[in-house]
């Protein structure tokens, strides 16, 4: 029998797609391919016997899509195929009413799927023929009682079977004849026996005429099995319940589709940690029985002191790598009931379970922090991440998640400033919290108004003391705050879109000194410092060229400097190299100190 299918899609190629697998699935079919709510309403009242649908079309969309067909009463199976699904459109789509969905990209289960849907909507359909049959003819009932494809039984009013069919039988892996000698209760989970039974004792005592519930039952073997049971009562001539029919489906697949968006919606996908969402919750909640007890607990927010170097000179994957493993050390140190979230980037919470004074939570800080001294293994590279941990404490530091989360970060951020491993929150740091921020602000300004200076460092050569070259440290004149050193401000830049403009500022000015040193007669070498992102900079050579050139100078009176790690990725290899091929110096800045893998640095001499 060939299949009515209407396709919203508006795309050919995908459409393409999806009927090049349909057909490879065994399906026969006939096409009704529509992209705008007019053409599909009109599809709608041709009696589809199954509907794809792209999620984004350009009037609308698959949820409206589905409340049209909800709206026309088409019970035509409904599956979203589309190129992605966020977590919360696939949970309105299945609680609209969709079968199932799936992303383009993995058309291998559109045939599966169409097939599960369609023997789902034959399941509805049957189940819709056998009330309307039952009511007709006691035969007709019992034809399709023992050949239904959905589990049946009926039960008497002490809630045991007194029949069942083959479905049943094979859904709960036991024989016919030992379920006639067992209650609806033996065969129930036990956390689920009170769920159907109130609404059984409703429907004896005439309150309602029948009932719809997912409860677990329990298979032969010990597995339990999602079942929907909808269950109506047939009464005699005087009203009296005779026995129950129960109609029971099982939606173990779709609750375990369920249960997976869930997590997926509240766990970070990356380290399967739980996320800012969640570890908000599970705060709150502390919050408040810490509250009714009278106790006290303390959070934790830390994050990464050179996650950004990694992303920088590593890559993207090394990074992930690297959360991927601080996450396990921390589940590894942490007891089960404390709870550890990735709250974002390269920032962690962890929310002590049992409630604690300060001193246990600095103990825990301890822990943590001790986990974090061996390297980490990101390929060839082992890799030194020390964390920054930021401690506030409830009640002392705040009453609310919002407040207790914000303070714990103002802390943190100290930390990582004075390179003390934790800090905890005390009223005057959030001065310092708003001065980080005022300074990123300020920063622009200050390099186009020219309040920045360089200070030069001479470099002297130790056998014979003779001064050969200077190496530009950069300052800052904050017109309100005075002096400011390079820690202040270097690090902010680095973590904003002003590290170029930093670098160039400092490049234009030293040259410019250079020269009117060299036209003194000084003959000096100039060092500046590079950042990692700076080398990712496709366009830095060039610009070295042009700066050079335009004050003729050569190119070996310049020498960069940069860190161990920052040469080790492939963008920053490559900056490298041009560099030594114009005749630029490098060299490799607290060696030792990043990450420790002479392989790498043997075949960049290459």
């Amino acid at each position: 029998m060939s299949l009515r299918l209407v396709m919203l899609e508006d795309n050919a190629a995908d459409a393409e797609l999806v009927m090049h697998e349909l057909t490879a699935a065994g399906f026969d079919f006939s096409l009704t391919r529509v992209d705008n709510r007019d053409d599909y309403a009109a599809a709608l009242t041709s009696g589809p016997d199954i509907i794809l649908a792209d999620y984004s079309l350009p009037q609308f969309n698959a949820i409206e899509a589905l409340k049209m067909r909800n709206d026309a009463n088409v019970d035509a199976p409904f599956i979203i195929v589309s190129g992605s699904i966020g977590e919360d459109v696939a949970v309105a789509a299945i609680q609209n009413g969709a079968a199932d969905y799936l992303l383009k990209d993995r058309l291998t289960r559109l045939g599966p799927a169409v097939g599960q849907a369609l023997d789902q909507k034959a399941m509805r359909d049957e189940q819709a023929r056998t009330a309307r049959e039952l009511a007709e003819s006691q035969e007709r009932f019992r034809r399709v009682f023992e050949e239904g494809a959905v589990g049946m039984a009926i039960i008497d009013v002490d809630y045991r079977f007194i029949d069942v069919n083959e479905a049943l039988c094979q859904m709960l892996a036991y024989e016919r004849e030992e379920l006639l000698t067992l209650t609806v209760q033996d065969v129930s989970h036990p956390d689920d026996y009170d769920v159907a039974a109130d609404l059984f004792r409703r429907a004896l005592e005439g309150e309602i005429p029948s009932y719809r519930v997912e409860k677990r039952y329990v298979k032969k073997t010990g597995e339990h099995v999602w079942v929907q049971l909808s269950s109506s009562l047939v009464h005699d001539e005087n009203g009296r319940a005779l026995y129950a029919i129960g109609v029971l489906q099982d939606v173990t697949e779709r609750r375990r589709a369920e249960q997976e968006l869930q997590f997926l919606a509240l766990h970070d996908t990356l380290t399967g940690l739980p996320n800012r969402s969640l570890f908000t919750d599970r705060l709150q909640h502390a919050i408040s029985v810490a509250t009714r007890e009278g106790s006290s607990f303390g959070l934790l927010v830390m994050d990464m002191d050179r996650f950004k170097e990694v992303n920088d000179s590593l890559g993207h994957h090394a990074g992930d790598q690297l959360l991927q493993q601080v996450a396990a050390r921390l589940r590894g140190v942490l007891r089960e009931f404390d709870t550890v979230s990735r709250l974002g980037g390269d920032e962690f919470g962890v929310l002590p379970g049992g409630g604690a004074l300060l001193d246990g939570t600095v103990r825990t800080t301890g822990k943590i922090l001790a986990a974090m001294d061996l390297p980490f293994n990101l390929g060839e590279a082992k890799v030194d991440v020390g964390l920054s941990i930021g401690i506030a404490q409830f009640p002392e530091h705040g009453n609310d998640a919002e407040t207790l989360l914000r303070r714990a970060d103002v802390a943190m951020y100290v930390a990582k400033r004075n390179k003390f491993g934790y800090a905890i929150y005390s009223p005057e740091q959030d001065e310092h919290s708003a001065t980080r921020l005022a300074i990123m602000g300020e920063m622009r300004q200050a390099i186009r108004q020219r309040q920045l200076a360089l200070h030069y460092q001479p470099k002297i050569e130790l056998r014979t003391g003779r001064i050969y070259g200077v190496e530009a440290l950069v300052r800052w004149n904050h017109p309100e705050r005075g002096h400011l050193s390079p820690d202040q401000f270097v690090p902010l830049a680095e973590q904003s879109d002003l590290m170029t403009a930093l670098a160039r500022w400092v490049m234009e000015e030293s040259l410019d000194q250079l020269q009117k040193w060299r036209a003194m007669g000084l003959d000096l070498k100039m060092a500046i410092n590079l950042s990692a992102g700076n080398l990712h900079e496709v366009s830095l050579p060039d610009d070295i060229t042009e700066l050079l050139a335009r004050r003729g100078l050569p190119a070996d009176c310049l020498m960069v400097e940069i860190t161990e790690s920052a040469i080790m990725a492939a963008q920053a290899d490559k900056t490298v190299r041009r560099l030594s091929e114009m005749g630029v110096g490098v060299s490799i800045d607290d060696f030792g100190t990043g990450y420790s893998s002479l392989s790498y640095l043997g075949r960049r001499r290459g």
